[in-house]
Parts: C-alpha cells; structure tokens; sequence
C-alpha cells in the first residue's frame, strides 16, 4: 500500500472526516423528513426506530465496534483492515437506506410495518458498519501523532475536512435530490443522490488510508476482556470528567441547531432558505481561524483553549436577545464560528491526552473504546435537545404557521441564551475537576517516550 509522509500524509489522514460528515449530518439533517414526508412512515414508527437504533443499539454498537477494533490483530494492523474493507459495505448500506422498498412510490398506509423493520434494521446495520470504520479510522489519531503541536497540526486538517463535509450534506443532498428528480422520479432522486454523496464519503476513507500507519508494538499487546476494559474506560476520573464537559459542548451545539429554523422565521422573520447564508458564514469564520486557535493551544495548551472557546460561544449568544434581522443574525453566527473552531481543534486532542494516561497506567492503547464509548455517551445530547425543545415551545404554547407570535418570540430568546448559560456552568464545574493540564500533559509525554522505546525493543 502506498504511504504518504510528511504535510501530504496528514492531510490525506485528516481527509477521512469528510466521510465521517458527510454521512451523520446527511442522515441527521434529512432521513426523518425523508421517511415521513416522502415515504409516507408513520411519524411515530419512525421515532421508535429512531429509539431503537441510535439510543438502544448505540448502547452497544459504539463501545462494542471500538472494543473489537482494540483486539483486532492482523497483518495490517487493528484499524487500517476495517477501513479498508468496512467502508465499501458501509457505501452501499448508506445508499441501501434511501432506498426503501416501495415499488417508487409513497405508502399507501403510514403505519406500514414491513417497511418500519425495513427502516430499523437497515439503519441498525448501516451504524454498526459505519462505526466499525469511523471509530478505527478517529483512533489512529492519538496513536500516530503523539505531541501537541502535531496534533494540533492534524487536527487544524480533519476539523476543515469535516466542516466541508458538513457544509455539502447540508446544500448538496437536496440540490441532488431535485437535479436527478426530475430524470428519475422523486424516489429515484433520493437513491442517487445518496450514491454520489456516499461515493465521495467512502472515497474519503479509503484515501485516509494513504496516511494512515500502525505501531506493530501496539498490535502484539494482549488485549483487555471486554467487560473490564469497558469498566476501566467509564470509572477513569480524567475520562468521566472530559465527557461529561464534552456533552454540555455537544447540547449547546445541538441546542442552537434546533432552534435556529424556529428563530429565523419565528423570530427575525426571515425564510428558511436563509438557514444557509447563516451556517456558510459561521463555517467559512470558523475554517479561517483555525490557524489562531492553532497557536492559543500551542501556547496555553488545549485544556484552556477549550475554556476559552467553549466560553465565548456562550458568551456570543446573549445578542440573540436583541437582534431582529438577518444581517444582525449573520454577524452573530460569525463570531460563533470564531469561537467554533478552537472547541473542535482540542476536544479530540484532550481525549488522545485521556488514552495517552490511561496506556501509563494498564500498559495497553485502548483508543477503540474509548472513541466508541465517548461517541455513545456524546449521542444523549440529543435527548437533552428533544427535552429543550418541547420545554420551551410547550410552554410558550407554540403553533405553526401563525404570526405573529410574541411569548414565542420571547421564549426562543430566553431559551437560546438561557439555556446554554447553564450547560456552560455544567461545562465549567466539569473542566475544573478534569486533571490533565498542560503540564501533566508534559509529563505523560515523557513517561510514553520512555515505554514506547522500550515496546520498540521488545518488537526488534
């Protein structure tokens, strides 16, 4: 297999998060739509799948998909094979589940339950499938770049490469859609759009793979059971703080996705479509900046940085209380993104800090469980999101399509400011208790150099 070095291998590395974009915002932005606008789903069956698949099975499928990468061992390694060989039959089960078995047209009942175990099975395997090379693929990270200036480096490429993936899920899916609509049918559409995207996510991956490595040290260490190395990951102090800072970032993300649709028509009056120049600007912000966050982590180290960033997020919100027009809106999201791109720059540099420790204190690099279990834990942000949801719109007595609507107006304020002000005391109280700072950074650094020579020459 050919293998860049240098700047072109890592950033051929970091382009892997562009699959990794493409694919959950495209299926966490449109699929519900999809099924229940479209295919004609029951609204309440495609919840249950929903349920079922993302907070059931997640239980599960993300711990375990990273535990079986952890003891993987193979000529080529613990993680390059299921890449390798994962990501073509993650490419089809993507394009499988916007293709659903209606013959091309929208069900005649809603509460069709052939097609509802359509839809829970295949969203089932396509998430297990696409963990299953996701989660090798973010692991190789803290085992190929071990200093902070070099993953800082790397992470400045996945983070630009994953933002383009958003940005092209967002726009391209539905510009797709209507382009080959038109020559294909509605149905028809929607497959190959799909295709096109999933080909250029799969694509992604495998080209990941010309800067992708593995230490055979780590391949020969015998593996931890399941059961303990998953009880070793959640009662780990440094772990379970960095989480639980992490979900309160992941809710006020997910928070401020939610409601601007409610806020851009409800609020300042705007259409939808506007949606987009909103995200573009705080995006393209966000892709710029990099390079100063960049030298803030370098100098401060990530653990501030990500006070910092988190903070001014919060803090860049409170004009939503006030502001009344799109332009205001667009000047909002442009400091948001300032502050977007030092948080995703450090937060998976401070949990390559957490596998770093851990690896001092059982001898054994376990990133697989550790990014799984992290994935599935940040997914209850989600929950935290439904709950704010129907809280504020319940009690403002929200109803659609009416204006003008002042307690509504009012709430959404309240509740886009509000509600990240307590998430971001959450965030604090958690950073606080979390141990690794810049200095105990230094000092894993040094105690890693020491066992990893001797690994190597053990492997000699």
């Amino acid at each position: 297999m050919i293998y860049l070095k240098g700047r072109p291998g890592k950033i051929a590395y970091g382009f892997g998060n562009f699959g990794v974009a493409i694919c959950f915002h495209a299926i966490g932005t449109y699929l519900i739509f999809f099924y229940v606008d479209v295919v004609h789903l029951a609204p309440a069956l495609v919840s249950l799948a929903f349920l079922i698949s993302y907070g059931i099975w997640n239980a599960v499928n993300e711990p375990l998909a990273g535990h079986i990468s952890d003891r993987t061992r193979s000529r080529w390694g613990r993680r390059i094979p299921f890449i390798l060989f994962g990501t073509p039959l993650m490419v089809l089960l993507f394009v499988l589940v916007w293709t659903p078995p209606t013959g091309g047209a929208p069900l005649v009942v809603i509460f069709d339950l052939r097609m509802f175990f359509y839809f829970l099975i295949i969203i089932a395997l396509f998430d297990f499938i696409f963990t299953l090379v996701a989660v090798p693929y973010i692991s190789l990270f803290p085992e190929m770049f071990e200093g902070l200036k070099e993953r800082a480096e790397v992470s400045i490429y996945r983070q630009v490469a994953a933002m383009v993936g958003v940005i092209i899920a967002f726009a391209a899916m539905p510009l797709l859609v209507d382009v080959l609509a038109g020559r294909f049918g509605e149905f028809g559409g929607w497959t190959g759009a799909s295709a096109i995207l999933g080909f250029g996510a799969g694509g992604a991956f495998l080209l990941s793979l010309l800067g992708s490595r593995e230490r055979r040290e780590f391949s020969i260490e015998k593996a931890l059971p399941f059961i303990t190395s998953l009880k070793l990951t959640i009662t780990n102090r440094s772990f379970f703080t960095f989480v639980s800072a992490s979900l309160m970032i992941s809710f006020i993300w997910g928070w401020l996705s939610a409601m601007v649709p409610f806020w851009v028509v409800y609020v300042i009056g705007a259409g939808l479509p506007d949606m987009a120049y909103l995200f573009l600007t705080k995006f393209i912000v966000a892709m710029a900046l990099y390079p100063v966050w960049w030298k803030i982590c370098l100098r401060f180290g990530s653990k501030k940085t990500l006070f910092l960033s988190v903070s001014l997020y919060v803090i860049f919100l409170l004009p939503i209380l006030v502001i009344g027009d799109l332009l205001q809106a667009m000047v909002v999201m442009a400091f948001l993104g300032a502050a977007l791109s030092g948080t995703t720059l450090v937060r998976d540099i401070m949990l390559s800090d957490v596998i770093d420790e851990d690896e001092t204190i059982t001898g054994v690099r376990r990133e697989g469980i550790y990014f799984g279990t992290y994935a599935f834990i940040d997914r209850f942000a989600l929950v935290l999101v439904a709950g704010a949801t129907a809280l504020v719109l319940g009690l403002t007595g929200f109803v659609p399509d009416v204006f003008p609507q002042p307690l509504v107006s009012l709430g959404i304020r309240l509740g886009m400011t509000m509600l990240p002000l307590v998430a971001l005391a959450v965030f604090l109280f958690s950073l606080k208790h979390y141990p690794l700072g810049r200095e105990k950074v230094a000092e894993l650094r040094k105690a890693l150099d020491k066992l990893h020579a001797e690994d190597s020459d053990l492997c000699l």
